[in-house]
């Protein structure tokens, strides 16, 4: 692990709002993200779309394909609007799980919505999931004019803060961020560590 890398992303999160330390060089090129993930995670990038198809037909082989087909188009590879800016604000954030068989789970399971937020700071974008007792924060990188990468790390909501990312490997988030429809967006997390192939945060803003 870099000190730039440690210095970039060091995040720490208390009563679920986030405080977080960046270099002095910050806004980032968008071409930047792979300097700062680490190895790991720039491999689970490079293969999102195959996690999530891999997702999508063990939970279609396991029965759960209406399902995927209810929420079209959340669960397909080339659902892409042009513009990946996901606006600053509070969002209603829910995510689904696809085949869990892999480690023992079940093929489909959605979570109910929890709260999240987008905040903008310059050009930078900050991103933390508020409630629920498996969170996570970190910023969002643009990747093209489809695509924005995150980078963060989970902690539980019972923590008082987050451990920064890089340091622990099996806490490092990652995931790609897409708009699929007017104001409708998701992070794709491709083979996280834990319970499934893939998982899938469908992001809907909340106006009240």
């Amino acid at each position: 692990m870099t000190g730039t890398r440690l210095k970039a992303i060091a995040v720490l999160a208390s009563a679920g709002l986030a405080s977080v330390a960046v270099a002095k060089d910050s806004p980032h090129p968008e071409s930047q993200w792979r300097e700062l993930a680490t190895a790991a995670d720039q491999k689970r990038l490079d293969d999102w779309q195959k996690a999530l198809r891999e997702g999508r037909t063990g939970a279609v082989e396991g029965g759960e394909g209406p399902k995927l087909t209810a929420r079209k188009p959340l669960f397909e590879e080339e659902a892409a609007l042009p513009d990946s800016k996901i606006p600053a604000g509070l969002y209603s954030c829910s995510i689904t799980k696809l085949d869990g068989d892999a480690s023992g789970g079940l093929p489909y399971i959605a979570y109910p919505a929890f709260r999240c937020r987008v905040t903008v700071n310059g050009d930078r974008r900050h991103f933390i999931k508020l409630t629920g007792s498996q969170r996570t924060t970190g910023w969002l990188y643009e990747a093209g004019t489809r695509h924005s990468i995150y980078l963060g790390t989970s902690f539980y909501g019972y923590e008082d803060k987050a451990v920064s990312y890089g340091q622990t490997e099996k806490r490092d988030q990652a995931a790609v961020v897409e708009q699929i429809g007017p104001k409708r967006w998701r992070m794709v997390f491709p083979y996280p560590y834990y319970e499934s192939v893939v998982n899938v945060m469908e992001l809907t803003p909340i106006t009240d």
